[in-house]
């Protein structure tokens, strides 16, 4: 634990401490007494430490200040990165609809690098897929292609388009 943070600990304990004994003391002159220690032992521990810290080259801005130093949880900015996914498959999915293709099921690989979603591959199941009356003498599987590349900004040889029937 870092001195600072003890010492302030110590200091928030002994205050809470003395609060407490507040409240159950009597008004008789022993609880004047007993507060009147407290108050002592609470200016001693908030004035001891100060020497130490100024012999052991105690520096204000690098010790008590926080710097801009950002400790990051890669739990979380895995997860954050998988939803970043998901949230793009649901919206290739969503325009796929919108362009008379719904219920294709995309599944979409890739990393995110600097907040930046790199493609690997795309899979697209067109088995459960409705697709409108004015496609269907196309060829669906080009097609499908052509709009998650344009939709993606990717080449073709990263679009996988399938159906299991």
């Amino acid at each position: 634990m870092h001195p600072i943070l003890g010492w302030i600990i110590g200091i928030v304990g002994v205050v809470i401490l003395g609060t407490l004994l507040d409240l159950f003391l009597s008004e008789h002159r022993m609880g004047k007494y007993i507060r009147s220690v407290f108050a002592a032992v609470t200016i001693l521990v908030i004035v001891l430490p100060i020497p130490s810290l100024i012999n052991n080259g105690f520096n204000f801005d690098t010790d008590f200040i926080i710097q801009n130093e950002w400790e990051f949880d890669q739990n979380f900015l895995n997860f954050a990165d998988r939803m970043r996914m998901n949230s793009l498959q649901r919206g290739v999915e969503a325009q796929l609809s919108a362009d008379g293709i719904a219920g294709a099921r995309v599944e979409i690989a890739g990393s995110v690098v600097n907040q930046e979603i790199i493609v690997a591959s795309v899979r697209i199941n067109l088995t459960n897929a409705v697709i409108q009356e004015n496609l269907a003498h196309i060829n669906r599987y080009e097609h499908v292609a052509t709009l998650i590349m344009r939709y993606l900004s990717i080449e073709r040889g990263r679009v996988v388009v399938f159906s299991d029937d």
